[in-house]
């Protein structure tokens, strides 16, 4: 998939929101969780802390949800 915003091929992978390390201390007295991208050969990385804000973008006809963080090269801890 192209990047809509630089026109880059994306990489494809999953994202699962799991709890960070405030909400094991408080054992969900407090909901707080990443989220984390992990691609083939990739380890877990957190896109998204609970206090980030990030721009992003949705579209209600297909449900693509674009999401612009200032998390890059997070391939190049992969080598």
């Amino acid at each position: 998939m192209k990047c809509p915003q630089c026109s880059q091929e994306m990489i494809a992978g999953q994202t699962h929101i799991g709890g960070g390390t405030a909400s094991f201390l408080f054992s969900g007295s407090l909901s707080l969780a990443n989220l984390t991208f992990k691609a083939p050969g990739w380890s877990n990385h957190i896109l998204q802390e609970t206090s980030d804000v990030w721009p992003a973008h949705y579209c209600d006809q297909c449900g693509t949800l674009t999401l612009e963080t200032t998390r890059v090269g997070l391939s190049t801890l992969e080598k």
